[in-house]
């Protein structure tokens, strides 16, 4: 054979080989890696520990996939040919678009390399070393959160679960607007978890401490979204280091507490403790107290609607039998100039008006914060300005109608011993012009359900019916205890000087539950008496105008009528007719409150049932 075809042979060998090679180099790309590590480990092994490396997330990479920018191994070797900079944001570009806006980037300008350390051992898992490097393990690790999950239980959270990874807000505490962000950020972190029934289950706590929070004031302005100057789960538990009360470093321990609660509450007594940020009004073992003033309230919920929507079902459909389908005609209607009686004073009309408008504004603004959850809560609110503004509203209103509770037992003596009688004191308290409830009354209800079933005539009344002396004696019983639970959580720190801190708890049952029973009652059962009754419908003008014509006197108070005639009193209480503007004012503000109060009324039973 001769040279020449030796060469070629011995070529065609080396193209074979060479093609094999760069096959395999495709194939095992790994091998290919870690013999470049090879040559770099010649001079970096004793800063890198190769076997680590080997073990780490990373280990699939050659150095070169980090560390790029080497073209020529002998001048890197001399020191001209460096590599540059490491870019983690070449294979990282989703965390890296995150991490531009983290606190970490923003504020200290810090590198990936400085949290994720040892860079070339890194491993996967929920780890606090990286952070403790800058935050110091006695701030979290220790106790709490921290000592759980280095002892083994995942389902603790590590910093990132609170705070987030790569994306940690930037909040300047200095603002109260960012510590209100700050606040609901977290707070939604911590429920996140303790609202989970499988991690509960898992770690043996209850889901009722998140349930119970959203029932408290806090929870629900937080729920809608407003989270300044309320308190979140950091502002009691503090942000680390989160330990039992039974911990005597913890925030909550009996010798902590009364200093964790002046942090928000400067003006208290010691008794404030006793109050139960987590109450369950349902669970007599947490309190006994508040539980069978729950019971008390719902049976009072229960037995009044129980009563009167019956009263009222029964009521309709008796007046509608006789008005529309045996034709009788129970009105009269007005004629010009006509003189009617006088029914109200201009002082009773002015005062009812107050009412009407200080009731509204306490619904509107109460009732967002007791059903945070329905969907018109935050609407109502915004409209208000917020929680705080809507507060501030609420107060106003509920000192007006303090005012004229006030004013109303002042003039009670006038209602209860009206002048008209001549006798002693229990007759005028007992008589017929007087608003207290007396023997007739009883006679009256039950030949009011005599009547609803065709047993028997109407009752005939006189100056005051049943129901009217309940809806009077109702108000000295509803504004007693609306009014003073209502000032006690106005005032809590103040009135923890009188009372202990449980009384906060009866306070907020009671205030809740007498405002449902008031609200309601009011727009159904008080509506329907004086205003939806087939035979007033749609509006009963006379508690806006004064006056109503004297054949309807002798329809609906036949014996104050006859009374009246018979003492030769019936010229004194004949008025003339409203005026134009009077009536108008009367159906414009009756007919507006009336469908205002329908609606929220549906708007309330929207939100209880659903």
């Amino acid at each position: 054979m001769g040279k020449i075809e030796e060469t070629k042979i011995a070529m065609k060998s080396v193209s074979s080989l060479r093609i094999m090679f760069f096959l395999l180099g495709l194939l095992s790309f790994p091998l290919v890696a870690k013999g470049e590590e090879m040559s770099c480990k010649q001079c970096h092994a004793d800063k890198i520990d190769y076997i680590s490396f080997y073990k780490s997330i990373h280990r699939t990479l050659s150095c070169r996939s980090c560390h790029d920018g080497v073209s020529r191994l002998e001048l890197h070797m001399q020191g001209n040919d460096r590599a540059k900079e490491v870019n983690c944001a070449k294979c990282h570009q989703n965390v890296f678009q995150k991490y531009r806006r983290d606190v970490h980037n923003v504020k200290l300008n810090m590198a990936c390399q400085d949290c994720h350390q040892p860079i070339h051992a890194l491993k996967r898992g929920r780890s606090l070393s990286s952070c403790n490097q800058c935050h110091p393990r006695e701030n979290y690790v220790l106790r709490g959160h921290g000592r759980a999950l280095e002892a083994g239980n995942m389902d603790a959270p590590s910093c990132a679960d609170c705070h987030g990874l790569h994306n940690i807000s930037v909040y300047d505490l200095a603002s109260e607007k960012a510590q209100s962000l700050a606040r609901e950020t977290y707070t939604k972190r911590c429920i996140s978890c303790h609202g989970n029934v499988k991690i509960a289950k898992r770690n043996k706590f209850s889901t009722q401490t998140v349930k119970s929070y959203y029932e408290t004031y806090h929870g629900k302005v937080l729920r809608v979204g407003y989270t300044d100057k309320v308190a979140g789960c950091a502002d009691c538990h503090t942000g680390h280091n989160t330990l039992p009360k039974t911990d005597s470093a913890s925030a909550i321990h009996p010798d902590n507490l009364y200093h964790t609660c002046r942090s928000c509450h400067p003006i208290m007594h010691k008794r404030f403790v006793q109050f139960d940020p987590h109450p369950n009004p349902s669970d007599p073992k947490r309190s006994r107290i508040v539980y069978w003033v729950n019971v008390f309230m719902i049976a009072l919920l229960t037995g009044t609607f129980a009563f009167f929507w019956t009263h009222s079902l029964l009521w309709w459909r008796r007046a509608y039998l006789e008005k529309y389908r045996e034709g009788k005609k129970l009105i009269q209607v007005t004629l010009p100039g006509e003189k009617q009686v006088e029914r109200f004073t201009f002082r009773d009309r002015m005062m009812h008006v107050l009412l009407v408008i200080s009731f509204f504004i306490l619904v509107l603004t109460g009732f967002p914060i007791k059903y945070a959850d329905a969907p018109w809560a935050k609407m109502l609110l915004n409209f208000w300005g917020g929680p705080h503004a809507a507060g501030t509203f609420h107060r106003i209103a509920a000192i007006t109608l303090c005012l004229l509770f006030l004013y109303t037992c002042w003039l009670s003596f006038k209602f209860l011993f009206p002048k008209g009688e001549k006798s002693g004191w229990v007759k005028r308290l007992l008589g017929p012009d007087s608003l207290f409830p007396n023997l007739k009354d009883l006679k009256d209800i039950v030949g009011m359900f005599r009547w609803f079933f065709h047993r028997g005539e109407m009752p005939k009344f006189d100056r005051w019916t049943y129901w009217e002396k309940f809806d009077f004696m109702a108000v000295f019983w509803g504004m007693t205890v609306i009014g003073f639970s209502g000032f006690i959580l106005w005032f809590p720190g103040l009135f923890s000087y009188l009372l202990p801190g449980w009384m906060i708890n009866v306070a907020m049952v009671v205030h809740s539950e007498e405002a449902f029973l008031a609200a309601i009652f009011i727009f159904t059962v008080h509506f329907f008496n004086n205003h939806l009754v087939p035979t007033k419908f749609p509006l009963e003008r006379n508690i806006f105008t004064g006056r109503y014509p004297l054949e309807t006197m002798k329809i609906e108070r036949p014996l104050e009528y006859e009374r009246m005639l018979a003492e030769g009193r019936l010229e004194e209480i004949k008025k003339d007719a409203p005026g134009i503007g009077t009536q108008l004012f009367a159906s414009l503000f009756g007919l507006g409150s009336l469908i205002l109060g329908l609606i929220l009324a549906f708007m309330i039973f929207w939100a209880a049932i659903f």
